[in-house]
């Protein structure tokens, strides 16, 4: 059972685009939606040093280690580049530096500090740093340091599992870097729980697994992280908790994996360049509520086994798989389905999506956003891009309510917009500002009046509502349906000159100005009018 570590609360951190919202109506509904978040666990930010009056140097040079300094209860010993500290102090530091080949084992009850002063040490038969002491470690980065294992380690009863190993707690800070070759398994592990302070430098891991593995939590607050795993990019069995820093991400498997707990995502830049499996993935919640994530994956972008929030932040997401490749058209919502697992969704939640703010945009060959329960939209800017399937697919009600959407989905039988009406739910439109290439789901409630029109393929549109202007450029593939909605009548222009702020991977600008084009006729939309909505693949 893992431990809950609790302490200050996560640092205020500033939404990015809370604000991306049209001018629009507010309805009530008795139609109430199944979102129960998760409160979000927390790693304390707390001190990420320690001051200490009693210092231990040890520098490496070759084959051999200098050791400066003594202490009481503390015993440092050197066997050819070997170096083994056995310690019941508390608070002491040790600078590590030099040039190397070795070890350093860690030995002691007591919570400790390494400030890692220009350190290059390779080890060819374990970690480079080994650390057994199960208290807090505090690291500080200083200079450019370098750690390198062995792709063998030779043979212990410790668990010993990456190129810099800690069964306690890892705290990083200080404004250097760290460059680590893990030939065995991890970059950087931790038994207990690893946290990086805002003043982090830069740490560029490579990996033979995963890049940063821990058990009990990871929590970032800053720093620049460069990351090449064999398996995930950065795996906890816990909470992962993003304030702050920047991360680029290539794995063989998941970019960010939480394997029982949540994803929380508050701050920070968060780029998953390569996926081999998911971008994202929480056996629970994810939670957005600002930063910046930007993913490329094979097959799942995004995937929660819990509930997905989004409350703030910029998401731009891109599947590159597609349906035949990858079995597609797996039983949305079902966690343990293999096939499911490598559909090519943008974003999938077995539990009810809510999206109140922010920019969300994904493009996928199957469903863009999948929602295991229902699916609501408050505000925010949400583009659902599908190739192949529906754009917004709900496995339960789906609850249009605020906000700008743009959904794009394939050619009939599938929808823009799908709702589960197989188990009798339903699309309600009741507010926002719409655009839907391709139809609704039959028998939608539409509060708010829709309109229709044909439209054309590869054509830039503008839509006023009001004093509101949205400017989208429809797929090459399909658009002779075109579904519009607006908290008044709105307006549409087609083939028009379009500017402003891109929010959608270039294809919407909102706010945006335009120019020429011609005014398109508008119909009223019958919800009995629109596609059955292809119904549920794997027979849902």
């Amino acid at each position: 059972m893992k431990k809950i570590l609790t302490g200050i609360a996560i640092l205020g951190m500033l939404s990015l685009f809370a604000g991306c919202e049209p001018d629009i109506d507010d309805p009530t509904t008795d139609d109430p939606t199944t979102t129960d978040p998760t409160e979000e666990p927390s790693v304390s930010p707390s001190d990420t040093t320690i001051t200490t009056t009693d210092t231990i140097r040890i520098t490496w040079n070759g084959a051999s280690a200098t050791i400066e300094g003594t202490h009481d209860d503390v015993t440092v010993s050197d066997n050819s580049g070997y170096v083994t500290i056995n310690s019941s102090v508390k608070d002491i530091t040790y600078i590590l530096s030099g040039n190397g080949q070795g070890q350093l084992s860690i030995y002691g009850t007591n919570r400790h500090q390494l400030i890692l002063s220009g350190l290059s040490l390779v080890c060819s038969d374990g970690p480079a740093i080994n650390n057994q002491c199960k208290k807090s470690c505090f690291v500080v980065l200083e200079g450019t340091n370098s750690l390198t294992d062995g792709s063998s380690y030779s043979s212990s009863d410790e668990d010993r599992k990456a190129a810099f190993f800690s069964e306690g707690q890892m705290i990083f800070s200080g404004g250097g870097s760290l460059t680590v070759k893990a030939n065995y398994k991890h970059a950087l592990a931790s038994d207990d729980y690893i946290q990086f302070a805002e003043s982090t430098g830069t740490l560029n891991l490579t990996a033979a697994s995963d890049g940063i593995h821990a058990n009990d939590a990871l929590y970032f607050a800053g720093g620049t992280f460069v990351i090449n795993a064999g398996s995930d990019g950065i795996q906890c069995d816990s909470t992962i908790t993003f304030a702050g820093g920047t991360f680029t991400i290539s794995a063989g498997a998941d970019g960010i994996q939480s394997d029982t707990a949540h994803v929380v995502v508050n701050a920070g830049e968060i780029t998953v360049t390569k996926a081999g499996d998911k971008g994202i993935t929480a056996f629970s919640n994810i939670t957005v509520s600002g930063g910046k994530i930007r993913i490329s994956s094979e097959y799942k972008c995004i995937k929660a086994k819990g509930n997905l929030t989004v409350s703030g932040g910029d998401i731009q997401v891109v599947c590159n798989g597609t349906a035949s490749s990858s079995g597609g058209g797996g039983r949305p919502g079902d966690w343990s389905s293999s096939t499911e697992n490598s559909s090519p969704e943008g974003i999938e939640a077995k539990g009810a999506i809510t999206i109140s703010g922010g920019i969300v945009y994904s493009q996928s060959a199957d469903d863009a956003i999948n929602s295991g329960g229902d699916f609501t939209i408050t505000g925010g800017c949400v583009c659902a891009y599908s190739t192949g399937n529906d754009g917004l697919d709900a496995n339960g009600n789906c609850y249009i309510k605020g906000g700008l959407i743009y959904a794009i989905g394939a050619r009939s039988p599938e929808v823009a917009i799908d709702a589960n009406s197989e188990e009798r739910k339903q699309l309600y439109v009741s507010g926002g500002t719409l655009v839907a290439v391709g139809s609704l789901e039959s028998g939608a409630s539409l509060t708010q009046t829709c309109y229709s029109a044909s439209g054309s393929t590869n054509t830039w549109y503008a839509l006023v509502v009001g004093n509101e202007t949205f400017a989208f450029k429809t797929p090459s593939s399909n658009a002779s349906t075109l579904v519009v909605s607006g908290a008044s009548k709105p307006a549409l222009y087609k083939g028009v000159s379009a500017s402003g702020t891109d929010i959608f991977k270039g294809i919407g600008y909102y706010p945006a100005s335009y120019t020429g084009g011609t005014s398109v006729s508008l119909s009223t939309y019958s919800a009995s009018s629109g596609g059955g909505g292809g119904g549920r693949p794997g027979g849902w």
